[in-house]
C-alpha cells in the first residue's frame, strides 16, 4: 500500500507498512502474512468468480427466456395479425353479403310496392264498374218493379172492369129462358176476358 500524505504543517510519517518491512517483522513472519493474503485474495477471487458465473449463467438463462418470451410474442403477434386479417376479410364479406340482401330487399320492397299499387288502383276500377254495375241493376230492378206495380194496378182494374161488367151482363140476361148454363157463360167471358188482356 502506498504511504499517506502528511499534512502541509508538519512532516509527520505514517506508520509503516509491515509488508513493505519493519525492522520487527522477520521474513518468515513476513512470508506467512503475504500467504494469509494471497489466500484471502484467492478467496476473495474465487467468490468473485462464482458470482460472476452465476450472475453469467443467470444473465445467459434470463437472455434465452427473453429470446423465448420474444419469439412467443412474435408469433402471436403474427397470429393476432392474421386473424385479425381474417376477421377483417370475414367482416367486409358479411359486409358486403348484407349489403346485397339489403338492396334485393329493397328491390323486392320496390316490386311488391308497384305491384300492391297497381293491384289497388285495379281493384278500385274494378269496384267503380261493379258499383256503376250495381247501380244499372238496382235502377232496372227499381224500373221493372213499379212496371211490375203498374201492371198489377192496370190488372186489377181491369179485373174488376171485367168483374162488373159480368155482373152487368149476369143481371141483365136471362139465362133462365135461353137455357143457357152458367158454366158456359163463365167459359165466354173467360175467353173475351183473355182477348182483352192479350
Amino acid at each position: 500500500m502506498a504511504k499517506k500524505k502528511g499534512s502541509k504543517k508538519g512532516s509527520k510519517k505514517a506508520a509503516p507498512d509491515p509488508a513493505n518491512g519493519m525492522e520487527i517483522i522477520l521474513p518468515e513472519d513476513k512470508i506467512q502474512y503475504l500467504e494469509a493474503q494471497l489466500k484471502s485474495l484467492e478467496v476473495q477471487l474465487a467468490h468473485r468468480v462464482e458470482t460472476c458465473v452465476a450472475t453469467t449463467t443467470e444473465y445467459n438463462t434470463t437472455k434465452e427466456s427473453l429470446a423465448e418470451i420474444l419469439s412467443k410474442y412474435e408469433k402471436e403477434k403474427e397470429s393476432t395479425v392474421g386473424l385479425t386479417r381474417d376477421m377483417t376479410r370475414q367482416y367486409k364479406g358479411m359486409q358486403d353479403n348484407l349489403l346485397n340482401k339489403i338492396n334485393d330487399r329493397e328491390q323486392v320492397i320496390l316490386k311488391l310496392t308497384d305491384t300492391l299499387s297497381k293491384t289497388k288502383a285495379q281493384h278500385e276500377n274494378e269496384m267503380e264498374e261493379k258499383n256503376a254495375i250495381l247501380q244499372e241493376k238496382d235502377e232496372l230492378i227499381s224500373k221493372q218493379k213499379d212496371k211490375m206495380e203498374e201492371m198489377c194496378e192496370n190488372f186489377a182494374s181491369m179485373l174488376r172492369d171485367v168483374t162488373h161488367q159480368l155482373l152487368d151482363r149476369i143481371e141483365n140476361s136471362d139465362y133462365s129462358q135461353n137455357k143457357v148454363p152458367i158454366q158456359q157463360v163463365m167459359n165466354t167471358e173467360e175467353y173475351n176476358y183473355k182477348s182483352i188482356i192479350k
